[in-house]
């Protein structure tokens, strides 16, 4: 049982897809009972044609759900990043565009503002909302085509980007939004 919504859930498994997973016993992994008693809307997917364009519109998609929020509660508003320098990047674009927002790294979060946080940060976390940035060719997964791995070290690493990407996605509780500017990243699954 999940505490996202059915949606987000099938959204997140499907990016899971095309990798092999085992368990602690180094047995098979399976998706298969993943369930979630919870409904919602499906998530949106948003490509963007620059990086200032997925800027204006996640600065106005976090500026609608603290609208929704009635500015109660601000922290279960996350916007999740690849790395740290795209989390300083997003937290100076969405200041510039009036949004303000708490960047978040080793430290707890506080209440009184959307957060902007790494997706390894958010791991063990959960939001009512969640705007997945940055989901980009070139971003995720990390470009392997700079060091000499085997072909069983880059399966591994992609498996890595799928389950941190898994992670992210399942932190939304309600609402679920994944943006990207250029081409979207491979492991972005299609909403169905």
């Amino acid at each position: 049982n999940y505490r996202t919504t059915a949606q987000n859930l099938h959204w997140a498994v499907a990016v899971l897809s095309g990798g092999e997973y085992a368990d602690l016993e180094s047995e098979p992994e399976s998706t298969a009972g993943y369930r979630s008693a919870r409904s919602g809307p499906k998530p949106v997917l948003r490509g963007l044609a620059t990086l200032s364009e997925e800027l204006d519109a996640a600065a106005s998609t976090v500026r609608s759900w603290v609208e929704v929020q009635g500015g109660e509660q601000l922290e279960t508003i996350a916007v999740l990043v690849r790395d740290s320098r795209q989390r300083e990047l997003v937290v100076t674009g969405l200041g510039e565009r009036g949004v303000a927002v708490r960047a978040v790294d080793r430290d707890a979060m506080r209440p009184g503002a959307p957060v902007v946080m790494t997706m390894h940060r958010a791991k063990g976390t959960e939001f009512a909302r969640v705007l997945l940035f940055g989901v980009s060719e070139g971003s995720m997964p990390i470009p392997l085509r700079n060091y000499d791995f085997s072909d069983e070290e880059k399966a591994d690493a992609l498996l890595r980007e799928r389950s941190l990407l898994y992670v992210a996605a399942s932190r939304a509780r309600d609402e679920l939004v994944v943006t990207w500017s250029g081409r979207p990243s491979e492991l972005v699954a299609p909403p169905s």
